[in-house]
C-alpha cells in the first residue's frame, strides 16, 4: 500500500473509526499538498496535515535554514522525489518526520537547493 495512503487511514482511523472512502480522499486533499499517489516521495503536508499528525503525537525534527531560501519549482520537486517521509516547510525551516532525513539536512545545514542538487547528481550518476 501507497506509504500516504497507510499514514492517512492511520490518522483517519484514529480521529473518526467510522472512517469511509470518501472522508479518506477529503482528508488525502487537506493533509498533503501532492495528492497524486506515488511510491516514494510526495509527502509534502499543508498546514493542517502538519498540525494532524503533531496533534497524534509524530515526533518532528525542526531543521533551521542559515539563509532565506527561494522556493522554485524545481526545488520543490527535487525535494518531492528524495524527502522520504513527512515533511512541512516554513519560510524559516523545514519539519520532517524521520531521524535520518533530519540528520541528512543537518549535515547541509538546512540548505534545501544543495540537498536536492547533490541528491540529483548521485542519482544521475548511478
Amino acid at each position: 500500500m501507497n506509504q500516504k495512503i497507510e499514514i492517512t487511514q492511520y490518522l483517519a482511523n484514529t480521529l473518526d473509526p467510522e472512517v469511509n472512502g470518501k472522508t479518506l480522499k477529503k482528508y488525502l486533499t487537506t493533509w498533503w499538498y501532492n495528492t497524486r499517489l506515488k511510491e516514494k516521495g510526495g509527502l509534502r503536508l499543508t498546514t493542517e496535515g502538519f498540525e494532524i499528525l503533531t496533534k497524534a503525537g509524530f515526533e518532528s525534527h525542526q531543521v533551521k535554514f542559515e539563509q532565506p531560501i527561494e522556493y522554485t519549482n524545481r526545488l520543490i520537486i527535487q525535494l518531492e522525489n528524495f524527502i522520504t517521509c513527512p515533511w512541512y516547510v516554513t519560510p524559516k525551516c523545514i519539519y520532517v518526520f524521520d531521524d535520518k532525513m533530519a540528520v541528512q539536512l543537518i549535515l547541509f545545514s538546512g540548505d534545501l537547493a544543495k540537498y536536492g542538487q547533490v541528491r540529483a547528481n548521485s542519482i544521475k550518476n548511478n
